[in-house]
């Protein structure tokens, strides 16, 4: 399992809307802003920016996404194994 922030992470990245992402998660607004936040400064990258009144993915927010994704279907695959044993 990755790191709930990382969760909060994936999952903004899909909807690309806080309150949606809050929504989902049973989880306040703030939090979700706060999570990103962390995640911003522990990893030293903008992970989303602000165009338009849209919010996008950067390049390093991308970059993450598609390695997470990659990721979780590793442990996905694991935990199937681990289970069937």
């Amino acid at each position: 399992m990755i790191d709930y922030h990382y969760q909060t992470f994936l999952v903004l990245a899909d909807t690309l809307d806080y309150a949606k992402t809050a929504q989902e998660l049973c989880l306040s607004k703030p939090t979700i802003m706060q999570h990103i936040q962390y995640l911003e400064a522990d990893l030293e990258v903008k992970l989303f920016q602000n165009q338009g009144g849209n919010l996008v993915l950067t390049k390093k927010g991308q970059l993450l996404k598609s390695r997470l994704v990659i990721i979780n279907d590793h442990i996905d695959d694991l935990l199937r194994q681990l289970a069937s044993k």
